[in-house]
């Protein structure tokens, strides 16, 4: 392959990645930025926590896709899936910029829902693109710029977004968010679509019900639905604490948005190295210490001795916690996606791992409303050493 094909594929890797980053941020922040906003407002921990229902489309994409390749728009059918939703999605982000937070707090809940169904319905063409642009040997490189993309989109949307927000509002923020959107509309025009059609596979009832029946499934789908959920659950509340503690939003954007995410980004990379030398059981052993540990320097932090210190130390164990265990129940998911149903598999053991992880976030949000951070911090701790202790009792692979 000369220089120029590897610049061609380059500059496509670079138009995927910014349709990616456009389409993701908005989202971060949702999940990760509007819980700041909300804190500054006064609003309970417990309505927090209900924000991240807004996660709750992910839950059933695996459903979504089959409309995308029913309804054949024609000659760059999967361009005109994505340009036809990305602009309805602009048009409801700015939108929720017209809404008053704190006067309209349902509706702006639901509007937002919409906005994060449609983002991942964007998700289906997109990919679909993906696959018929990229060859099986180009497929690895997009991916890893699908996975830098999503990074940024931790900086841009819980960090860049927030920072906006502080400094020229609710409305202003929502304008540049969709306007990301629209701009990166336009990555679409230098991007080749072939006509070559792509196998559509039927999901069925009794293919979903076949994967809960094979033998020695259930305790690999309790470590699916709690191995994750304890952690990210500390993980989305950081901000609302840190706020409480007297800490500005600048300041949090910057910790958080910026720094976390980029010790995130190191930690799943560390992630990576250390899968080559260790078994997946050893691997969740340990991930699962180390989570005990990042928990454990946040629960003194809180009882003890809160400073800025401490802060940065929360934020970079439970950044490179989150990073680890992320990538550790990812890697399972793929080895239990069967050869013969593996987009099947891979949507179902998805969609459980998501709804319970909305469902724990929830519950901590009221808990944190009902008997404070610190009862959260400890059940979070609690939770997570139960895990480790059935994954070494249990799990044998």
């Amino acid at each position: 392959m000369g220089p120029g094909t590897y610049f061609s594929l380059f500059k496509t890797n670079i138009r995927f990645g910014i349709l990616y980053l456009s389409v993701a941020t908005p989202v971060v922040f949702f999940m990760g930025g509007i819980p700041v906003v909300l804190q500054l407002k006064g609003v309970d921990p417990s309505f927090i926590g209900l924000f991240q229902l807004v996660g709750l489309p992910a839950v059933i994409k695996f459903l979504l896709s089959p409309v995308v390749d029913r309804f054949f728009l024609g000659r760059n059918h999967y361009k005109k899936w994505i340009g036809l939703a990305g602009l309805l999605y602009a048009i409801t982000l700015y939108g929720i910029g017209t809404l008053s937070v704190s006067d309209n707090f349902y509706i702006l809940f639901f509007v937002i829902l919409f906005a994060t169904l449609l983002s991942t319905f964007i998700d289906i063409p997109l990919n679909a693109l993906s696959i018929k642009v990229f060859s099986k040997h180009d497929r690895i490189a997009a991916s890893g710029y699908k996975t830098s993309a999503y990074f940024l989109s931790g900086i841009s949307g819980s960090g860049m977004s927030l920072l906006l927000y502080n400094h020229f509002g609710w409305s202003c923020t929502f304008s540049v968010l969709s306007a990301g959107v629209l701009l990166s509309l336009a990555s679409l025009f230098f991007i080749k679509e072939n006509d070559e059609p792509l196998q559509v596979h039927k999901v069925s009832f009794s293919t979903i019900l076949s994967f809960f029946t094979q033998p020695g499934i259930g305790i690999w789908l309790f470590i699916l639905a709690f191995y994750f959920a304890f952690i990210l659950s500390v993980w989305v509340f950081i901000k609302p604490y840190l706020i409480t503690k007297g800490l500005n939003a600048d300041d949090v954007a910057i910790y958080i948005g910026f720094y976390g995410s980029s010790v995130g980004f190191v930690g799943g990379m560390v992630a990576s190295r250390i899968g080559k030398y260790l078994t997946k059981r050893r691997i969740l052993i340990y991930f699962g210490y180390f989570n005990m540990f990042s928990i454990l320097i946040l629960i003194f932090m809180e009882q003890y001795y809160f400073s800025i210190f401490f802060v940065i130390a929360v934020i970079t164990f439970i950044s490179i916690a989150i990073a680890l265990t992320s990538t550790i129940v990812f890697s399972l998911i793929m080895d239990y996606s069967r050869g013969d149903s593996k987009g099947i598999d891979y949507a179902v053991q998805s969609s459980l791992s998501s709804i319970v992880r909305m469902i724990f976030t929830v519950a901590a949000g009221f808990l944190i409303s009902s008997f404070g951070y610190t009862t959260m911090f400890c059940i979070g701790m609690i939770g997570t050493a139960l895990v480790v202790y059935v994954v070494y009792r249990f799990y044998k692979i």
